[in-house]
């Protein structure tokens, strides 16, 4: 490994421990906010962040592809954003950080739906498997109460199975972080305005609203933003399966977070969590 690259195990392991913080960060904001404000603040400051991290005069973006940046930026960060912090109303930050093991799963049924991916017995196995698991997920005792915020999280997760695609088929061809930069830039114009008609309050007497704004702040900056460029750089020393690897670990830092914050985690959840787990390993197997 070249002298002054940061090693990318550590990278690897930032990543899982960012990202699967990132539920109890939504959490934290939701304590004060409202789920649509604290959307809107990821994506309109995540946005921000990456803006001075791009060379915006020396683009070179063929004009049909603008389209594929935009959907992106919302299939990608907008819409997960808003579903995960409405959906963590009802359920709990640990519930919600397993479902998101469900993204490779969606991404890998997208491709073979639409874009023609070989579909093996093995990748065959790894999606039953898959499913078991979200079906072992949003079983319980409080499931009529709780299904539709559970469908939201599955929803948000579909949309980043489908955006994977997107990047993967139409944007591959440019920098990685150009692929992240932009599309947060254009959906924050879109964050700024809801903000604007949201409104946006801090009280420094208030204790909460402090910390419900600094972890969303947090959320934006370093688990959207910083993270990405992280991802970028971890991708170009290694490659995509090594750095996607991540969506091992996100749920059970996720998990792990669940049950500091008192959360219940009951025997269904890690069922369906190990589940999950094995079918995201058995389709990474099939090359």
């Amino acid at each position: 490994m070249p002298k002054n690259q940061p090693n990318p195990y550590v990278l690897l392991g930032l990543l899982a421990i960012i990202w699967g913080s990132s539920f109890i960060l939504m959490k934290e904001g939701l304590k004060f906010y409202s789920s649509y404000q604290v959307a809107a603040m990821r994506i309109s400051f995540s946005g921000l962040a990456l803006i001075p991290f791009v060379k915006w005069k020396n683009l070179n973006i063929k004009r049909n592809d603008f389209k594929f940046f935009f959907v992106s930026g919302f299939l990608g960060s907008a819409i997960p954003a808003f579903l995960f912090p409405l959906a963590q109303t009802r359920i709990s930050s640990s519930l919600a950080g397993a479902i998101n093991g469900l993204t490779p799963l969606f991404a890998l049924i997208v491709g073979i739906t639409f874009l023609g991916v070989r579909f093996s017995k093995l990748k065959a196995l790894g999606v039953v498997l898959g499913l078991s698991g979200a079906v072992f997920l949003i079983i319980g005792d409080s499931i009529q109460f709780e299904f539709s915020h559970v469908f939201m999280a599955i929803i948000a997760t579909l949309c980043y199975g489908i955006n994977v695609n997107i990047i993967k088929q139409k944007l591959d061809h440019y920098p990685p972080l150009l692929v992240a930069a932009l599309p947060l830039a254009i959906i924050s114009v879109a964050g700024f305005i809801i903000l604007g008609y949201l409104g946006l309050s801090v009280s420094t007497s208030n204790i909460q609203s402090i910390y419900s704004f600094g972890a969303t702040i947090l959320l934006a900056i370093v688990g959207t933003s910083i993270s990405l460029i992280m991802f970028n750089k971890l991708i170009q020393q290694t490659n995509t399966v090594f750095a996607t690897s991540v969506t091992y670990l996100i749920p059970i830092v996720a998990l792990f977070w669940g049950l500091f914050d008192h959360e219940q985690i009951l025997a269904n959840h890690l069922i369906g969590l190990l589940f999950i787990l094995g079918a995201i390993w058995i389709i990474r197997k099939d090359k």
